[in-house]
Formats: C-alpha cells, structure tokens, sequence
C-alpha cells in the first residue's frame, strides 16, 4: 500500500515539475529576491519580470500553434493546416535529401 502512495506521488511530482514550471518558479524566486534583497533592487526584480513574461508568452505561443483558443487569430494553425505541412516537408525531403548528387 505505501509503495502504492509512493508511485503516485512520484507521478504527481513528474506532472508538477516540468521544466515550464521550474522555470516560471525561478522567475518568481527572482522577482521575490529583487523585494527582499537591498542590493540592486530594481535591476533584479527587472530580470525577473522580464524573465517571467519571456515564459508565459513562449509558453502560450507554444499552446496557440496546437490548440485553437477563442478570439484569437492565428491559433490553431498546426491542426488546421496539417496537410499542407505534411505536403511541404516531404516537397522538402525529396529535394534537399534526395537529389541525384545524393543518391550517388
């Protein structure tokens, strides 16, 4: 029964501390030391804002490319145009990889 617990939290734990968390958990620790720390105060808490906002937005640019989010435009785009993208990489494949030079 305990090794049963321990499983699922080990599960739990995979879930939780993927690297877009840790990496918006670090942003947040820096931000809370630029309040705390007396040094360089604003310089600090810049980077961590900064850092922060990096993160969300590469993280929901990420999303938007997969999933269709309402209102706004553009998102989606991989499911919506699959196809196409499956015709444009092979078009490239065949030529870049398979061209006569190449098979020689």
């Amino acid at each position: 029964m305990q090794l049963f617990f321990i499983f699922q939290l080990v599960r739990i734990m995979k879930k939780l501390f993927n690297k877009s968390f840790v990496t918006n958990f670090i942003s947040v620790l820096i931000i809370a030391t630029g309040y705390l720390c007396p040094v360089q105060q604003e310089l600090i808490k810049s980077i961590g804002f900064f850092a922060l906002s990096g993160a969300i937005t590469n993280w929901l640019a990420i999303y938007m490319l997969f999933e269709k989010v309402p209102l706004l435009y553009g998102s989606g785009v991989i499911p919506n145009r699959f196809e196409e993208f499956k015709l444009s990489i092979k078009q490239l494949m065949m030529a870049q990889f398979f061209t006569v030079e190449n098979i020689e």
